[in-house]
């Protein structure tokens, strides 16, 4: 079976219903859902207010999305198809993870601090004639707020980690109670299909796919993706997840990402299985 993406790094199909359904990942019922509630900065307006690498702020929290109904504490920052990512996690019963769900271009070089590592939307949410804005872990905390960022409990962020450069520390120091946070493994780029699948699939039944990217452009990629090896294809990316106990300061376990790291309870059960220490880091 071959599904062709024609896009940049995180290549988009016909919006993710669509790519599940090609996947075979995805049931036809069709559910009803409660409206998801866009949430705006009340700040008033004092001019435009620079995040960590001088992004503007409010246009991302303008991508942000949150449901207003009881029992549901996702959070969305869809800077890619606002509205897909949403549905597509709604659609498969996951809406109360207490998980912000991160959709966008990543890279390292943002900034000449630290890693400079960054998220960034595809180049039609921008303006014509405007700069890429970039935003750091930070701004995304900043983003949602103090009081939101503290119900925080998993992320999952779909951008690319062709640099290696993505820390999962950052986003510790910023979202406190964040015990899971999973991303594309290091030296990767990173598709959409192991990103849908990352979320809505064990660990376990995960599909490996593959694909021979073409890069067309600084931030076009284009790739014939097929789900067995061909010649010529190597194996995409895979997610994998930082596990962190409640006060820890480092990952206790790196294992691969799965939906069952979203469905509580989590933390006790895995730590418990750990051999001796509680703070063993990355393998």
């Amino acid at each position: 079976m071959m599904f062709r993406f024609r896009s940049s790094k995180l290549p988009a199909a016909a919006g993710a219903v669509a790519a599940l359904a090609l996947l075979g990942l995805i049931s036809g019922k069709l559910l009803e859902f409660a409206p998801l509630k866009v949430l705006v900065s009340a700040r008033p307006h004092l001019g435009v207010e620079r995040g960590e690498y001088g992004g503007d702020l409010d246009f991302l929290r303008r991508h942000w999305t949150a449901g207003e109904a009881p029992g549901e504490s996702n959070h969305y920052i869809d800077l890619w198809s606002p509205g897909s990512l949403p549905l597509l996690v709604r659609l498969n019963g996951l809406t109360n993870n207490h998980a912000l769900f991160v959709d966008s271009h990543s890279k390292a070089g943002c900034s000449v601090r630290g890693t400079g590592f960054g998220f960034y939307p595809r180049a039609a949410l921008v303006k014509s004639g405007a700069k890429t804005p970039y935003y750091s872990a930070q701004d995304l905390a900043t983003a949602l707020g103090p009081d939101q960022a503290a119900t925080i409990h998993n992320i999952v962020l779909a951008g690319c980690n062709e640099e290696g450069r993505l820390r999962s520390a950052e986003f510790r120091r910023h979202f406190l109670n964040a015990t899971n946070i999973t991303y594309m493994e290091p030296g990767k780029l990173a598709f959409k299909p192991m990103y849908y699948q990352a979320i809505i699939l064990p660990s376990a039944e995960i599909k490996p796919l593959y694909g021979k990217p073409r890069r067309v452009s600084p931030e076009r990629i284009e790739c014939d993706i097929v789900d067995e090896p061909r010649s010529g294809t190597r194996p995409l990316g895979a997610y994998i997840a930082d596990l962190y106990l409640p006060e820890g300061r480092k990952p206790y376990q790196t294992r691969k990402a799965g939906r069952e790291l979203l469905d509580p309870p989590r933390v006790t059960t895995v730590a418990s299985r750990t051999s001796g220490t509680t703070e063993s880091g990355k393998p």
